[in-house]
């Protein structure tokens, strides 16, 4: 646990027996191998802070989101001179373009706020160091319109006010950032006291703490226990041409596979999985429907799955049930492509697209609601949503591709938000977030569009819209928690109104039932509409709507093709 390791850390070094890095600066050199072990660190716990979920409904992506856009950070740290000055700029853009969900974006703007501060300085000492902090906690305040406390906010807040108070103190840097970490870790067991909800669910912050286990990594390098050379580039896979780097690049290079029209399966997507008993033969199988240029190759413990297919979400829905998966890779073979294209300047001459004058991009999962989405307007879908946030840059080359004078983006997902508000800053084109929270509202928005209108009636119209809807969703439980007064077992049925559980059951349909009937107390006449998940049959869809027309009598019905994975219903109430 980190309160154990940093008391542990505080001690050994007290008594002499520490034996690290007896250094006054930080230069750059160093200042690589420190966030690769910092970064590395966080990496191995992620799993930790995933589970950290307030709620027991499966999107416990913190630790994820985080790793991801650290990750970012530290492949164009590697890309940067030994000067201090390029390190931090470089790790701020790429945690801006890698930052997903809003653990993601507080962390790009920490690495902004950090560089910022600092300048132009050529090395890091305390001073240098709690400058940077001050800057990184400011900037991450700046960035949420209503900061709470408790959450990764807290820890950065609390780090720079420690981080002045020691400065002012003339320390050696070593007792400088152990005593900072220290601190961090005794305000990160507090969390649950400064906010409710993490009291009531008997945990602290995910993003704080791994805010906390990032900084473990870098201490512990500091000091000599871990140090870590910067990861190398991966060597070419085996039997594959010089200069191709995966099986990915090596099938694009194919004449016919250039043209982005001809590829039938848009996301190339990889993972590592490891299990106890995996069947390989089977998971082939299951696989071979959702794409092609399927590979799996391994053992009953650890296999590599390779597939191009036009919905990742489906397939990585499948296997995180087989066991846990590292070194997950989507990457959109269309834009890889055209890019391709462009550099070889193979690309025909088309005649000019002519823009029109208002684009929407959406963040949609599961194939039934895409199509909903593109027959409703949405000239961009991006694939994502809950477990699976978009980054900035993914948001970015979406509106990019978007011939348009304008460009609205709905989020769909209270996570996507944030990284959603980045976007600005990196295109010309003016973009406009609808804070969409739930797929419902993201329809009900798209419902409102008026494409002849301007962009400032458009976006008061879908605000308005998206309020005008009550948004429930049927899911299982990934852990046994209580809840609202609600005894709640891992793999019970849950059914959630605007977010928060109010339904146990062991059956999704009468889940919905329930759920309906709590909606409908005082709109007996409303419209309710149902989109099921890839994990409910036709059959059985069909079988809810006179369940539903019986029990709700003055209520339209309609029951939709989903496909969204995780949630057997996602229902709206207007």
């Amino acid at each position: 646990m980190l309160w154990v390791y940093a008391s542990d850390l505080q001690t050994r070094y007290a008594n002499g027996e520490e034996h690290g890095l007896n250094l006054e600066f930080i230069e750059g050199p160093e200042l690589k191998n420190l966030l690769a072990a910092g970064v590395e660190c966080l990496n191995a716990n992620k799993e930790e802070i995933n589970d950290l979920n307030v709620f027991p409904v499966p999107d416990g992506d913190t630790g994820t989101n985080m790793v991801l856009t650290f990750q970012a950070a530290l492949r164009e740290v590697q890309q940067a001179s030994d000067e201090v000055k390029d390190i931090l700029e470089r790790a701020a853009r790429g945690s801006l373009m890698g930052a997903r969900g809003n653990s993601g974006v507080i962390v790009s703007q920490f690495f902004r706020g950090f560089a910022r501060a600092v300048g132009n300085a050529p090395r890091l000492g305390t001073l240098e160091i709690a400058k940077g902090i001050e800057g990184a906690s400011k900037l991450a305040y700046q960035a949420i319109r209503k900061p709470v406390e408790g959450t990764i906010l807290t820890i950065v807040r609390e780090a720079a006010a420690k981080a002045q108070e020691l400065q002012k103190k003339k320390l050696p840097l070593m007792d400088f950032l152990v005593q900072i970490y220290q601190h961090i870790v005794e305000v990160l067991e507090k969390t649950p006291e400064m906010l409710p909800i993490l009291k009531q669910a008997g945990v602290v912050d995910a993003g704080g703490k791994g805010l906390c286990y990032f900084c473990q990594g870098f201490v512990e390098a500091l000091k000599g226990e871990n140090i870590r050379p910067l990861p190398k580039a991966e060597a070419p896979a085996p039997g594959l041409p010089a200069g191709v780097q995966s099986v990915v690049d090596y099938e694009i290079e194919d004449e016919h596979e250039l043209d982005p029209d001809k590829i039938a399966y848009r996301y190339c997507t990889e993972f590592i999985i490891k299990g106890e008993k995996l069947a390989i033969e089977e998971i082939k199988k299951d696989l071979a429907p959702h794409g092609d240029s399927l590979i799996v190759i391994g053992d009953t413990q650890v296999a590599k799955v390779h597939i191009h297919t036009n919905n990742p979400g489906l397939v990585l829905d499948y296997m995180v049930r087989l066991g846990e998966m590292t070194a997950i890779q989507i990457d959109n073979m269309v834009e890889q492509s055209r890019e391709r294209l462009a550099k070889l300047g193979m690309a025909a001459n088309p005649a000019p697209a002519v823009k029109k004058k208002i684009g929407i991009t959406a963040v949609v999962a599961g194939k039934g609601l895409q199509a909903i989405f593109r027959d409703l307007g949405a000239d961009e879908i991006i694939e994502g949503g809950q477990t699976m946030n978009p980054s900035t840059e993914e948001l970015y080359r979406a509106v990019s591709r978007i011939q348009a004078e304008q460009v609205i983006i709905l989020p769909n997902n209270k996570n996507v938000i944030m990284a959603a508000g980045q976007v600005q800053a990196l295109t010309e084109t003016p973009v406009t977030v609808i804070p969409s929270r739930t797929i419902p509202q993201g329809i009900s928005a798209l419902m409102a569009y008026n494409a002849e209108a301007g962009i400032k009636k458009n976006r008061e119209a879908m605000s308005k819209a998206i309020k005008s809807v009550i948004t429930g969703e049927v899911t299982f439980a990934v852990r046994s928690s209580s809840f609202n007064g609600l005894e709640i077992r891992e793999g019970d049925i849950i059914g959630l109104k605007e977010g928060d559980i109010i339904s146990v059951g062991k059956n999704p349909s009468e889940v919905l039932l329930d759920l309906l009937k709590n909606f409908l107390k005082e709109k007996e006449d409303a419209l309710i509409t149902v989109y099921y998940g890839h994990d409910i049959e036709e059959k059985e869809a069909n079988e809810l709507e006179p369940m539903i027309q019986e029990a709700f009598p003055e209520a339209e019905v309609e029951i939709y093709e989903g496909g969204q994975p995780f949630y057997y219903y996602i229902v709206s109430v207007e």
